[in-house]
């Protein structure tokens, strides 16, 4: 009796083992395919990447060699798209231990400086030959970095080919990304960032010149903090309670200088959480967890939104645009501004303060929160050197600057804030108006009555927002 006892337990604990390996494996070949396919993600942006930069080489040369005006508006406008083209895919080619701040900057600088030659042309201004210098300089260093680019991109996929058969071997170790492609990629984005750091910016009048970059201050700064209360304040916020299997705490300083918490689970993944060093707020949050296939509605999504916003003590935030993110679209990001008032003859009325920015990005998985950032409200909201004063145009006088053919969709536009650089705003009239089957915002200056900002807002099924 007890031998068939014995021999019960031996095959009971045989069917655990078998489950318990069963599970084991899945388990890893889900891990393993999420890594593969963000190292798959990578290398295509990254090819991407150069075939936009290359574009962008072409269409300064272009512009440059233009005679007529409107060719070169049409070069220089092509070269800013470029830009924003190529600053969407520089952020899915990085890589992890590199700051690729210095390479978003001079892309964005680029087309930044392109698109105020445009419109400076357009406005029936002349060119400078100092200023067609700069864009000449500005073009050899994108050619410049196209090489490393295309060298880098080369690279990483050659030595994954030659990793591949090492990979199979190691699988059973559980290994991750082959060590020859991120060699590659990180010596890669470490060249592309000395190079993009020695290039001095032109001098210039833009959202991203030299003058508007520079830090800006909290808007309302509290006493400095501890690295160990920045740790506490940074576990306590994107996933309170969770036990991670290190944590460390670096410092940046940057546009607000921060702590940089980053803690890590035993599968390697992190959340990285950004808190500033006056007054300990969160500037920015992530969880880089692989996520699966979209399980919750839009709807479902934007509640998950509202109750984390709500549990941050955000009150009065409206949303202003959502956008769909990841290969499988299975995260959307969510876009927030708060209001004030400003007092009227007529009353107080209601002004949306677009410079005040918060996002939200929620994982259709699960409905967790994946990310967070505020930076734009950390340094906007309640800053005292805004001050808000009653318009001077009235609604009716802003709608007459609008053009006639235009179909105005709003009975009553929205009295708003707008950012015009990172260090000046306006206080402007939105219209929202058709133009055929296009959908536009026109902001319509609230104190001199003349146009200001013309956005497209582009809603599908990926999201809707303005560009």
């Amino acid at each position: 009796m007890r031998t068939r006892r014995e021999r019960w337990l031996l095959w009971g604990l045989g069917v655990v083992t078998v489950l318990s390996l069963a599970f084991g494996l899945a388990q890893y070949k889900e891990a393993r395919s999420a890594r593969l396919r963000m190292q798959a993600a990578e290398q295509r942006a990254l090819f991407n990447l150069v075939s936009y930069l290359e574009n962008l080489e072409a269409g300064l040369a272009k512009a440059r060699a233009a005679s007529s005006t409107g060719q070169q508006i049409t070069f220089l406008t092509s070269s800013w798209l470029n830009c924003q083209a190529a600053r969407s895919e520089l952020s899915l080619a990085g890589t992890d231990g590199v700051d690729l701040t210095g390479p978003r900057r001079f892309v964005a600088t680029v087309g930044d400086f392109a698109l105020v030659l445009s419109q400076k042309l357009a406005r029936g201004e002349t060119v400078t030959p100092d200023e067609w210098a700069e864009l000449a300089r500005l073009e050899e260093g994108v050619k410049e970095l196209t090489g490393i680019l295309a060298r880098t991109a080369q690279a990483s996929v050659g030595a994954s080919r030659v990793a591949r058969a090492a990979f199979q071997e190691i699988a059973k170790a559980f290994a991750g990304t082959p060590r020859g492609a991120r060699d590659s990629l990180n010596y890669g984005f470490s060249e592309i960032d000395q190079v993009t750091q020695s290039i001095p910016m032109p001098v210039y009048d833009g959202p991203f010149s030299e003058k508007n970059l520079e830090a800006r201050a909290l808007a309302r700064p509290g006493p400095l903090i501890s690295e160990e209360q920045a740790k506490e304040i940074a576990l306590g916020f994107l996933r309170p309670g969770e036990t991670f299997q290190s944590v460390s705490v670096a410092t940046i300083e940057g546009a607000i200088p921060s702590y940089l918490v980053t803690a890590r689970r035993p599968d390697g993944s992190e959340v990285a959480t950004t808190v500033a060093k006056q007054g300990g707020a969160v500037v920015m949050a992530t969880d880089s967890t692989p996520r699966g296939a979209a399980a919750i509605s839009l709807d479902e999504a934007r509640e998950r939104a509202m109750e984390f916003l709500r549990s941050k003590d955000f009150t009065g935030l409206e949303e202003t645009g959502w956008r769909k993110r990841g290969e499988a679209a299975n995260r959307v990001v969510f876009a927030y501004v708060p209001h004030t008032e400003v007092s009227t003859p007529d009353g107080n009325v209601k002004v949306r303060l677009y410079p005040d920015t918060v996002k939200v990005e929620v994982s259709l998985d699960t409905g967790a929160i994946v990310s967070f950032d505020q930076m734009n409200y950390l340094v906007s909201h309640g800053h005292p050197g805004r001050i808000l004063r009653a318009p001077i145009v009235s609604p009716d006088e802003a709608r007459r600057a609008l053009k006639s053919d235009l179909q105005v969709e709003s009975s009553e536009p929205r009295l708003c804030v707008i950012p015009i650089l990172p260090t000046t705003e306006v206080m402007a009239w939105e219209f929202r108006v058709k133009n055929g089957n296009d959908t536009y915002l026109v902001y319509i200056n609230a104190m001199t009555g003349k146009e200001q900002v013309v956005l497209q807002l582009i809603e599908d099924e990926s999201g809707a927002m303005s560009v």
